[in-house]
């Protein structure tokens, strides 16, 4: 068992999924299901989504895994991308015993969130995108990112300062939630840096990187199906996203025929970092039975 602190407990279990160890958190012992999807690089289920955990538990089943690859997981299988990832969420919900549950993802949660309810409409009872990706196949951060994907090394190089670097890891998550720096806690410290240690923890995270992001832009967009999802959607975004601007939100909203938009102020890509209490209240109004 782990804790956010002292008085919001998480069960830790191991599932095998597909032939990967796959460790999950799960909270709450009665109510619908949510599957949370936690976001790329350094970050895993008790990190991005730690206080949503713990708001949803009090009426939801809640059920936060490590995606293979991220967190204390099996690595990423070699050529897996975003419809991989959502392929995968099937045989997981099975292993958890759950034909139907809400998805919840942040940044490239939300983009295989997306995707599986696109592909499986009926497995989903409701859809949280959060700075979600997949919505636009324009390059988050422009072609700086294509750069820091494809030179040589380069990503190898910034992964292992990061790692080498307690106090520079600090800054650059500090510098991801600008408005709410006082989050950086030395307990989410701590997780980062064990993730950024785990061996080999970068290495299937640089090839789906390489995969997914094209010269061009990214190869993983459900921009032109979004009028076809079918499912009640909440869309949550930052209103100081460097990364996925607000207008790819709003587009999406005005896109999903069944879609409410949140945009939170004062908020980066980051949310459930950024803006915990936000989004953790925007989750259990759209979430938790009436």
């Amino acid at each position: 068992m782990i804790a956010d602190r002292a008085d919001q407990p998480f069960d830790e279990i191991w599932l095998k999924v597909s032939g990967l160890r796959v460790h999950c958190l799960k909270a709450g012992a009665t109510g619908p299901a949510v599957l949370l999807l936690h976001g790329s690089a350094f970050d895993a289920a008790g990190v991005s989504f730690a206080s949503a955990i713990s708001a949803l538990a009090t009426g939801c089943r809640v059920f936060a895994p490590d995606l293979p690859g991220f967190g204390d997981s099996d690595p990423m299988p070699g050529g897996w991308g975003f419809a991989d990832y959502s392929a995968f969420l099937s045989p997981l919900m099975a292993e958890l015993g759950l034909h139907r549950a809400s998805l919840a993802g942040v940044s490239m949660g939300g983009g295989i969130a997306l995707g599986f309810a696109l592909e499986a409409p009926e497995r989903v009872e409701r859809l949280v995108l959060i700075d979600s990706a997949c919505l636009d196949d324009a390059l988050p951060g422009g072609r700086a990112t294509w750069f820091g994907v494809h030179l040589p090394g380069l990503s190898a190089l910034q992964w292992r300062i990061l790692a080498s670097n307690r106090r520079l890891t600090g800054w650059a998550l500090r510098r991801a939630m600008p408005h709410r720096p006082e989050q950086v806690t030395p307990m989410l410290l701590d997780r980062v840096m064990r993730l950024l240690r785990k061996p080999g923890a970068a290495a299937a995270l640089r090839d789906w990187e390489r995969r997914e992001v094209g010269w061009r832009g990214l190869r993983t967009s459900y921009v032109d199906r979004l009028p076809a999802l079918t499912v009640s959607t909440l869309i949550l975004h930052g209103a100081d996203d460097p990364l996925l601007p607000v207008a790819i939100a709003e587009r999406a909203h005005r896109l999903i025929p069944h879609a409410r938009l949140e945009v939170i102020p004062d908020c980066g890509h980051l949310a459930p970092l950024d803006q915990p209490a936000a989004v953790s209240r925007a989750l259990s109004e759209f979430l938790l039975p009436a």
